[in-house]
């Protein structure tokens, strides 16, 4: 008899399982029929790249359709992220968004990051988001591991970036033969790095069969620039963000969605008595009996600004506005003015970038 993880894998076999009465009681009779259990943002672009028609309309003639609001907000978000424009027509980065087998949160910062020539860095930072927590934290020995994660965050308010040292540590090591050793000294899962370190590859040969990336070294001539990756890891992950007050004695952060949210305690955002940024863009939240963020990043308003969605003129000179008004910026009117020109710019010389890769 094999155990689960190799029966199949390694050799023939077969997994047996043991459960309580009551656990095999809740079981459900039949599996959720897949167009349940698929993501919906992803389900909706495939839709769309089908040409099978309005996306509401196809998933009510299923035998089993999914929520008729989480649907919508499935176009919502794709219209934000700008995979959908206002009509819900595929734009060119939606084209390339739906031949990438990952959440279109995580496409977007492959393809970014390709666009940018910072390409390694953020496949480390998507392949972490896809695997499990390399940060080990035993429970007899927390103040250590915690404070070995501390000396690969610097302060920099970065549960991504510090992922990112941890993991460029790790290569540096296995290229001396002492990965194992690295890992045991700063709490972390070789297990799980071996795996970021496949899916990095995986990506790679993913965005080349597309056409997107050719030249590995090209890809990278920015992947130094942090401040960079930064505002790939904002464009990826807005609209998740949450705007922060530093008070005298903690922090107060806040959703458009859920008002007051706490972060988990792994992050290196919770360790911080104060964090310098205005807003931090996460992965994702999980309610408990409060809202948590896991995985987040600080960033600045020119970066939301830049990287973050589409941008508005407010009702005042130097009035700025995201997200429907729920994110305002104050300044002076030439600045706000020069904010808007770098946005466009910088909209279209991503939009010019897409439209050539998808045409060779």
């Amino acid at each position: 008899m094999e155990r689960r993880g190799r029966a199949g894998r390694v050799q023939p076999g077969e997994c047996y399982h043991l459960y309580p009465k009551f656990v095999y009681d809740s079981f459900a009779e039949y599996q959720l029929p897949e167009l349940l259990r698929t993501p919906l943002q992803s389900l909706c672009l495939q839709i769309k790249s089908l040409q099978l028609g309005s996306i509401s309309e196809f998933l009510s003639r299923a035998l089993q359709p999914p929520e008729p609001l989480s649907v919508q907000n499935a176009i919502e978000y794709l219209k934000i992220i700008g995979a959908l424009d206002d009509d819900e027509n595929l734009t060119v980065l939606g084209s390339k968004l739906s031949v990438l087998p990952v959440e279109p949160k995580l496409g977007k910062m492959l393809i970014l990051g390709a666009i940018f020539n910072c390409l390694d860095p953020i496949m480390t930072v998507v392949a972490g988001l896809s695997a499990r927590d390399p940060f080990l934290m035993p429970f007899d020995k927390k103040d250590l591991a915690e404070s070995a994660k501390a000396q690969f965050s610097g302060r920099d308010n970065s549960d991504h970036i510090t992922l990112l040292r941890a993991y460029d540590g790790w290569k540096a090591a296995e290229r001396q033969h002492s990965g194992q050793e690295y890992c045991w000294r700063n709490f972390l899962s070789s297990q799980t790095l071996r795996a970021i370190d496949s899916l990095k590859k995986q990506f790679y040969y993913l965005l080349r069969d597309c056409g997107m990336v050719d030249n590995m070294e090209k890809c990278n001539t920015w992947s130094h620039d942090e401040h960079l990756i930064r505002a790939i890891i904002c464009s990826g992950l807005f609209p998740g963000i949450c705007s922060v007050v530093n008070k005298e004695k903690s922090i107060s952060l806040k959703t458009m969605e859920d008002g007051p949210v706490l972060l988990y305690s792994n992050s290196v955002n919770a360790q911080e008595p104060r964090i310098p940024y205005p807003w931090l863009v996460f992965n994702e939240k999980v309610k408990v009996n409060s809202v948590f963020l896991r995985d987040s990043t600080a960033v600045s308003d020119s970066i939301v600004l830049l990287f973050g969605g589409g941008v508005m003129r407010g009702g005042l000179d130097g009035h700025l506005q995201m997200l429907g008004g729920y994110l305002e910026f104050f300044m002076k009117p030439g600045l706000a003015a020069t904010y808007l020109a770098l946005k466009r710019e910088l909209d279209e010389l991503i939009q010019i970038k897409n439209r050539s890769d998808l045409e060779t």
